[in-house]
C-alpha cells in the first residue's frame, strides 16, 4: 500500500462518450482541480443537535485548463449535427453528451496514479480568448460536473503499486468499465 502520494501532475488524459467505441485522448492538460461535495446529516433531540455527520452526496466537480484536441473538443460540447455538411459544427440548443474522464496523476517522483470519473457532462458553455500577437496560446478551460454512476461512486482511483491486476494497469487509460476494477468479474 502507498505509504504517501501527494498528486503533482496529470499526465495523459482520456474520454469516452455513452456512443463511442473507445477512449480518446483529449490534449495536454494545465492544470486540474476536483472538488466533491457532501451533505450534513444533523440529530436533534427537543431543538439540541446531538449528532453531525458528513457523507458525500454523490456528486462533484472538475474544473481542467488545457489545450483541448478537436475532435474530444466537438464530442465534448456536442458540436456535430446530422444535418450539417462534413466539417461544418455547430453550437446552440444540444445537449452536451455523457463521458467517462479517465487520467493518469504522477506525484513528484514519479509514481502513477490512475484516476476515473465514470458519469461526466461539461457544465459550462464554451468561453474562448484570443490575443493577437500574444506570447502564449491561451488553454481552454472548462467545468465538467461529476455524478455517481449506478453503482453510487463519483471517482475511482488506483495507485499503481497497489494494483495487483495487469489487466487494470493496462486496460485503464484505453478501456476503463466498472467491470475491470470490480472483484470477481
Amino acid at each position: 500500500m502507498v505509504d504517501n502520494f501527494c498528486e503533482y501532475e496529470i499526465k495523459e488524459s482520456a474520454i469516452k462518450t455513452k456512443d463511442a467505441d473507445a477512449f480518446e485522448k483529449i490534449g495536454c492538460v494545465g492544470s486540474f482541480e476536483e472538488s466533491f461535495n457532501t451533505k450534513e446529516i444533523i440529530k436533534k433531540c427537543e431543538g439540541i443537535v446531538k449528532e453531525k455527520r458528513t457523507k458525500p452526496d454523490g456528486t462533484g466537480e472538475l474544473k481542467l485548463s488545457m489545450h483541448m484536441k478537436w475532435q474530444a473538443y466537438v464530442d465534448m460540447y456536442s458540436l456535430k449535427r446530422e444535418k450539417l455538411k462534413d466539417g461544418v459544427y455547430a453550437y446552440g440548443s444540444a445537449q452536451h453528451k455523457v463521458f467517462t474522464y479517465v487520467c493518469k496523476a504522477l506525484d513528484m517522483d514519479g509514481e502513477v496514479k490512475y484516476k476515473a470519473y465514470p458519469n461526466c457532462v461539461v457544465s459550462d458553455g464554451i468561453a474562448r480568448k484570443i490575443e493577437n500577437g500574444g506570447e502564449e496560446v491561451a488553454e481552454v478551460e472548462l467545468t465538467i460536473a461529476v455524478s455517481a454512476d449506478e453503482y453510487g461512486e463519483v471517482m475511482y482511483e488506483a495507485p499503481e503499486k497497489d494494483i495487483t491486476d495487469e489487466a487494470v494497469k493496462t486496460k485503464w487509460m484505453t478501456d476503463w468499465n466498472r467491470g475491470l476494477v470490480e472483484k470477481g468479474v
